[in-house]
């Protein structure tokens, strides 16, 4: 209900390798821009349930309160850019299977999906709250991953923000990737104090600090 009527646009872009990777598209397929293909995979999958949960933090509106999104009047267009991990390798040692993992080859088509829906959408950020990997400063990131960092620019050049979540993995040196993108917006996480949350992956490269504990939202 705290999302009801705010989706203007929807895709996916997950990947399959049989017995250890399953699409989450309709119908297992690569890619979708059909109806309901943004829509949360199960929840019993771990991490299913997370961009939803973002997704009300954005643009969360239910017209009661008092709770709402950061920007209420906002429209959401909603990507599936993960894939079912169906193994415990795949997922970590220790960590519940099956689990949600992103490949870059889906968040970069996806991020070229937006580049071409600005052509007729008033876009004005993306939003991942995704990311693996350790990176120490913005110019060994950008050197990672050209394809990356090539998309992110050229979404930047038509005023879109890739915004993007610099970890929970406690850094006190360094964050994920694609946060470290220098022409990215990375953002870390702060408790209701404004100290920065024990869990947040920072460095001195980052570019920004907002709320990020106990947050009331979609889930």
């Amino acid at each position: 209900p705290f999302l009801q009527g705010k989706v203007v646009s929807e895709a996916c872009y997950s990947s399959e390798d049989a017995g250890k990777i399953e699409s989450l598209c309709p119908g297992g397929a690569a890619s979708s821009t059909a109806v309901d293909s943004g829509l949360n995979c199960d929840n019993n999958v771990t991490g299913c349930s997370h961009g939803t949960h973002v997704a009300g933090i954005v643009a969360g509106n239910d017209e009661n309160g008092p709770d709402y999104g950061a920007a209420r009047g906002a429209d959401i267009i909603a990507m599936q850019v993960f894939s079912k991990a169906l193994t415990q390798a795949g997922c970590g040692a220790g960590n519940a299977f099956p689990c949600v993992r992103a490949f870059d080859s889906d968040l970069i088509a996806a991020l070229e999906r937006v580049l071409t829906l600005s052509g007729s959408m008033n876009i004005a950020a993306v939003n991942m709250s995704l990311g693996s990997g350790r990176y120490t400063s913005q110019a060994a990131c950008d050197l990672a991953d050209p394809a990356m960092k090539d998309v992110i620019d050229n979404l930047r050049a038509v005023d879109i923000a890739t915004v993007v979540a610099s970890g929970n993995d406690y850094f006190s040196d360094a964050i994920f990737f694609p946060a470290c993108i220098s022409s990215a917006v990375s953002v870390g996480a702060t408790k209701d104090d404004d100290s920065v949350a024990g869990f947040s992956n920072v460095y001195p490269e980052l570019h920004l600090l907002a709320p990020g504990v106990d947050i009331d939202a979609s889930v």
